[in-house]
């Protein structure tokens, strides 16, 4: 549906004498109104006509223009609304879905053809657990970079892990102090044991914290000592963020941490310091800084009394850095919400230094997570791990998949909804347990990815875990759905068949308005990639998915698809139910939600 879009752009922008972009076409509220509606409220001030007459003009201009048999063009009210034939849809869509001849699927583009786009995303700190509040920036940057490389960017992921600052300092001694009571093997839960305690006896002796000072300063001066243990510390934390990775189905290109950029400090902060960039400020090293709109911020700090680099230092690398390696058109980084003041100086600093790319650089922005309104805290041991939520989410999948165990097997005939999910009472124990891990799995990356990623998440196990609504299972549910009619279709020899399928002669068999409905949604997912890019908001992406299940649920209410005495009709339907597999199984996997093959 994309590229009708353009095209109705030109002929609006011949009628009216006027550029008229694609995205100033609408889509009618209601869709028995047509596909596209042009509203003509922007040409009343000029015209100085009434919308209403305008739509009613444009409509007589527009409709010579086109071809006869292209779309059908009506004036509405103060919009001008197209519809797009039935043989042009099957053509752009059906075809472009079942028969796609390109490197690449249905809504993406091809590889590499646009600019370049950096994301960091996820950064846990190492020797912390993965807490859920991380989720957000993982999942969130996940699913934009592999949505935006579908789209045709060359992108580049980097997991920038805080593995350098003064808490590492703190953690050597925190090793030493309590390595007696420590396992030969250490573990991240060892870690983050004696980091907490660390922190307990700072209470009570304040020294600690200079100690810690300067075992870190030891640490950026090479000490050996301290190299081992920090070493160490990274490499236990990096292995086991590795398995959560693979688990929500996240990858990065680099792993480069705050330490990669460790012998680039020195020489920067002399360069900053020669140019008079980087100026003492009652015994720290700071960067005079602007916001973007001119707005004069407190000084960003570079250098600290003692010599230590903080993270502004080491992000300020990072950026260098990473553009004398990809010179990129994009960097996105994305960050909580609560780090926006330290973007606002870190771009500052880089427009100071007279960098030209720096309008380049971007903060999405992700809202925290909470339960019961508390910020979770590692430093005093207030903290919910992602294990943790994701433990409380498979034990209520499981109670309530085991409570839907079906006397007869699901057959996808079911209606759909809540109340008639059925668990097929033939799925053995560990495939029931799998099942509820998916289901938990697709649950929590839904929740977190449906709603705006600016916005806090208070986390409710009830309302996630349904298969009713607005919900990760709801759309797993769905794809299996699918999966399931084409099971049975193919053991009772109507299956999908590329080779019998005569798509200029669909146009004749999809006469019910469901069918048109669906294959037109259908339409609709690689304006919704784009849209998604535009907003940097996965929720449009989740918003289509359940749009695309629902027009699928009265498709199949309405439509029988097997229909043993026209098989010309039920090849035709059965082709639209593997093309909706095949999208609802791309949307998952951009969003890393899992797909079942039983429910």
């Amino acid at each position: 549906m994309e590229r009708f879009k353009k095209q109705l752009a030109h002929y609006l922008s011949q009628a009216t004498e006027t550029v008229i972009e694609p995205k100033e076409l609408e889509t009618p509220p209601d869709r028995t109104l047509g596909d596209f509606a042009y509203p003509c409220f922007r040409l009343a001030k000029n015209l100085k006509k009434a919308p209403p007459i305008i739509a009613q003009e444009i409509t007589a201009k527009v409709a010579p223009l086109m071809s006869a048999g292209t779309f059908e063009v009506k004036s509405v009210g103060p919009y001008v609304n197209f519809t797009v034939p039935t043989a042009m849809v099957i053509d752009s869509v059906l075809k472009d879905i079942l028969f796609n001849q390109n490197e690449v699927p249905y809504g993406g583009l091809t590889k590499k053809s646009r600019e370049k786009w950096v994301f960091e995303f996820s950064s846990p700190n190492v020797a912390k657990p993965f807490q859920i509040y991380h989720l957000r920036t993982t999942i969130v940057g996940s699913a934009l970079s592999k949505i935006a490389k579908l789209r045709g960017y060359d992108v580049t992921t980097i997991n920038h892990l805080g593995d350098w600052g003064t808490q590492y300092g703190k953690l050597a001694i925190a090793l030493k102090k309590y390595a007696h009571t420590l396992p030969a093997e250490l573990r991240l839960k060892d870690l983050v044991a004696v980091y907490v305690q660390i922190h307990k006896d700072i209470e009570t002796d304040p020294s600690i914290e200079k100690a810690g000072q300067e075992a870190f300063l030891k640490l950026e001066q090479g000490d050996p000592e301290m190299r081992a243990i920090w070493k160490k510390c990274v490499d236990i934390s990096v292995n086991e963020f590795k398995q959560t990775y693979a688990r929500y189905q996240v990858d990065f290109d680099h792993y480069w941490g705050e330490s990669h950029y460790e012998t680039q400090l020195k020489p920067l902060l002399a360069d900053l310091k020669n140019k008079g960039i980087l100026v003492e400020d009652q015994g720290a090293w700071v960067v005079r800084v602007n916001s973007r709109s001119g707005q004069e911020l407190p000084p960003c700090i570079l250098e600290k009394s003692d010599g230590a680099s903080i993270y502004a230092t080491r992000d300020l690398a990072a950026a260098l850095y990473r553009y004398e390696q990809f010179h990129f058109a994009r960097m996105s980084y994305v960050v909580g919400k609560e780090q926006q003041f330290h973007f606002e100086q870190l771009f500052g600093v880089l427009r100071a230094m007279g960098v030209q790319w720096e309008s380049s650089c971007e903060h999405i922005a992700t809202g925290l997570y909470r339960f019961k309104d508390a910020k979770m805290s590692t430093r005093k041991g207030n903290f919910v791990t992602l294990d943790e939520v994701n433990e409380m989410c498979v034990d209520k999948a499981l109670a309530l998949l085991k409570a839907r165990m079906s006397p007869e097997p699901s057959t996808p005939e079911s209606p759909e909804g809540d109340s008639h999910v059925r668990v097929h009472p033939e799925l053995s124990e560990g495939e029931i347990i799998k099942i509820a891990d998916q289901v938990a799995l697709g649950a929590i990356v839904f929740a977190d990815l449906s709603i705006d990623p600016t916005k806090d998440m208070e986390f409710d196990v009830d309302r996630v875990i349904s298969f009713e609504g607005e919900t990760g299972p709801y759309l797993q549910y769905a794809h299996t759905r699918c999966v399931s009619i084409l099971r049975k279709a193919h053991e009772t020899g109507i299956a999908f068949d590329e080779t019998k399928l005569n798509l200029s002669a669909l146009s004749s068999v999809y006469q019910a308005p469901a069918e048109m409905m669906l294959l037109k949604a259908l339409g609709k997912f690689p304006a919704t990639l784009e849209r998604t890019l535009e907003q940097r908001k996965p929720s449009q992406l989740c918003i289509y998915l359940i749009d695309l299940t629902r027009d699928f649920g009265v498709f199949y209410r309405e439509c029988k698809v097997m229909n043993p005495g026209d098989q010309k009709q039920s090849l035709a339907r059965i082709a639209l139910v593997e093309a909706t597999r095949r999208i609802m199984a791309l949307g998952l996997d951009l969003l890393g939600i899992p797909k079942p093959e039983k429910m």
